[in-house]
């Protein structure tokens, strides 16, 4: 499906999914080691591994596409050598991925995005016994999420902790961050973010001798159902290749806005 084919109802989708996206990585600007800008084009780039380096946004008028692209491919390698560039039904100009094609930077789909209406599907698997879902309301239980998600990720998260504890754990905080216990073990680990008019999931992390037991369904279904309490209609995931089919049992689907990615590394 192309860009120019998709209703304005799935604009609008991808549209709100895009700003949740951006929202999320706004919580990590200004750490060590990161660096975003956010004007006509958003792009974050991080000396970790880990959110990833990312194009987001582009509004850049037609006459100025050319001189622009090559101004922030330029920034850009000054911070990193790779970046993924995002296209949305939003971005200008209209051939923006002719253009980074020129620039030698295949393009392909952007991976598995899902959507669902709210309440999802209830897991297939019945919920583990022993099983409680809790919210992470201070840093001392952030930092027992951290060690759960670095556990199911394989990789250092400590970006995460300085971003969410920074961010706050107060009534008005946009990113909610939550614990799934078995038997009184940290098991999984999620987090949801109110932006843009959608709720994104996000961090779904199981470790591997903790999986095949209905966890990340669970965890998943109880922090869409946080979302569902705070108003929210839709919810939203971009998942991995192991994650979509637990997404799909709980009744989201696959969202074909015609999203494409670039990918930038430098030679």
């Amino acid at each position: 499906m192309s860009m120019e084919q998709i209703s304005p109802e799935r604009a609008d989708a991808a549209a709100r999914m895009q700003e949740n996206l951006i929202a999320y990585f706004r919580l990590f600007a200004g750490l060590r080691g990161v660096t975003a800008a956010d004007a006509d084009v958003f792009w974050f780039a991080n000396a970790a591994p880990e959110p990833g380096n990312h194009v987001l946004r582009t509004h850049i008028p037609d006459d100025l596409a050319g001189q622009r692209i090559d101004e922030i491919l330029d920034e850009i390698g000054r911070h990193t050598d790779h970046m993924d560039w995002l296209i949305f039904p939003s971005c200008r100009p209209a051939d923006l991925g002719r253009r980074l094609e020129a620039r030698g930077m295949p393009g392909g789909p952007a991976g598995n995005w899902m959507l669902a209406e709210l309440p999802l599907r209830p897991p297939e698997l019945p919920v583990p016994p022993g099983f409680r879902f809790e919210q992470v309301r201070d840093a001392e239980t952030l930092a027992e999420w951290a060690r759960v998600s670095a556990a199911g990720f394989g990789g250092d998260t400590q970006i995460f902790y300085d971003a969410y504890a920074r961010h706050g754990f107060g009534p008005d905080a946009s990113a909610l961050h939550y614990i799934g216990y078995l038997d009184d073990e940290p098991a999984t680990s999620s987090t949801l973010l109110l932006a843009g008019g959608i709720a994104g999931v996000y961090d779904i992390s199981t470790p591997p001798h903790l999986r095949r037991r209905g966890l990340g369904s669970a965890i998943t279904f109880a922090t869409a159902e946080e979302a569902r309490a705070r108003g929210q209609r839709r919810v939203w995931a971009w998942a991995s290749q192991l994650g979509r089919p637990i997404y799909e049992r709980l009744g989201f689907t696959a969202a074909d806005f015609g999203l494409r990615e670039y990918r930038w590394r430098r030679r």
